[in-house]
């Protein structure tokens, strides 16, 4: 079955558990709109053919495992519809099964044969595309969205949209937004605040202000919840917005939610190094992980790391033997150490974090802040 909706922490959870080999995870990177995305059907059934031959030219898959595989592999392809392509494409097969995800981030083009699906990539888009709400203010109204990543939508519960009770909505607006000062204007703010009260209590999220620069000034003098709105969004004219229109308005308070989690990260990891529970650089945080001590994973997105892992005086995978992507296909090698990484922080309920790439230069890309 397609996902076009983002996995929650209990599938993630369900996919990283350990499965027979083959599991078989395969990602491409892909186009939203026409034409291009006709040529992303045809690079994915070249590239699950490749899938095909590499389970065939597996001397540990027996004949009947690669015909099993092969077939959910076509399956997954033949319930896609490249109409509905995001940006990446995700698909999860073994003897058993098959999945696949529709994505809103990239991902890399790969093949990955393991007795685990690859989940960094899901794992990353659910850190980055975490939840938030909307507060869209206008002459004569307020109203809730909730966001996830680039998917918007209204929000009409908890007593929304909050409605003026005065006649000046029905008014043009003056330059400088003089009118909107008048109480009647401050009192369906305060309504609205009020509503929100709920909102935050049942979901405590963070919060992005949308609105002309006067609705945004007296909104934040009337608020109780000034710690939690994270972004103001200077924009006006959304009162009857659709959807795509209200999400592309949004791309900047999406990245400064971003940056802010990006931030946020960096402050772990400075009081975890001044506190003596840092580690940095992929064999010291391996080994940190291994021991179940890492408290937040921190990780370049584009960082890879081949490698293999050694088992030390009865310690199994308790070290790294370092090597370059042309030894990927030598004996307990892992084309990607950084994918193991991630599953075990968080099997071992740690946090983690992707970060723009070059964010963790001095840490060769990666760092943790330990728990001990």
């Amino acid at each position: 079955m397609t996902q076009p909706t983002r996995p929650t922490p209990e599938l993630l959870a369900e996919l990283r558990k350990p499965r027979p080999y083959p599991a078989v995870s395969v990602t491409l990177p892909t186009h939203r709109h026409w034409p291009e995305s006709q040529q992303d059907h045809i690079r994915l059934r070249n590239l699950l053919g490749e899938a095909e031959k590499r389970l065939a030219d597996d001397p540990e898959v027996t004949k009947a495992q690669a015909a099993a595989v092969t077939q959910h592999l076509a399956a997954a392809a033949d319930e896609i519809d490249p109409e509905y392509f995001g940006d990446g494409l995700i698909v999860y097969a073994s003897p058993e099964e098959h999945r696949s995800f529709l994505v809103g981030g990239s991902v890399p083009e790969r093949i990955v044969v393991n007795t685990t699906y690859l989940t960094r990539n899901l794992v990353a888009l659910e850190a980055r595309e975490r939840p938030y709400l909307v507060l869209v203010l206008s002459t004569g109204e307020v109203r809730l969205w909730r966001g996830r990543g680039d998917q918007v939508a209204e929000d009409h519960e908890w007593g929304f949209p909050v409605i003026s009770s005065g006649a000046e909505r029905e008014k043009a607006p003056s330059r400088d937004g003089g009118q909107w000062t008048t109480q009647d204007f401050r009192n369906m703010l305060m309504d609205a605040d009020r509503k929100l009260t709920g909102v935050l209590r049942a979901t405590p999220l963070p919060v992005v202000l949308v609105g002309l620069s006067k609705h945004l000034s007296i909104y934040r003098e009337v608020t109780s919840h000034g710690q939690a709105i994270v972004v103001d969004l200077e924009v006006g004219g959304l009162t009857h917005t659709t959807p795509a229109e209200l999400s592309a308005q949004l791309a900047p308070a999406r990245q400064a939610l971003a940056d802010g989690d990006t931030a946020r990260a960096r402050h772990a990891l400075d009081e975890a190094r001044s506190g003596k529970r840092y580690a940095a650089g992929v064999q010291d945080v391996w080994q940190a992980a291994g021991e179940g001590r890492v408290a937040v994973l921190v990780v370049e997105e584009g960082l890879r790391v081949t490698a293999r892992p050694e088992t030390v005086e009865g310690a199994e995978r308790a070290t790294l033997t370092l090597l370059d992507e042309e030894e990927a296909d030598t004996e307990g090698a892992e084309e990607d150490i950084v994918d193991s990484l991630v599953e075990t922080v968080l099997t071992a309920d740690g946090e983690v974090v992707f970060v723009p790439d070059e964010s963790l230069a001095d840490a060769q890309g990666m760092a943790a802040a330990l728990r001990y």
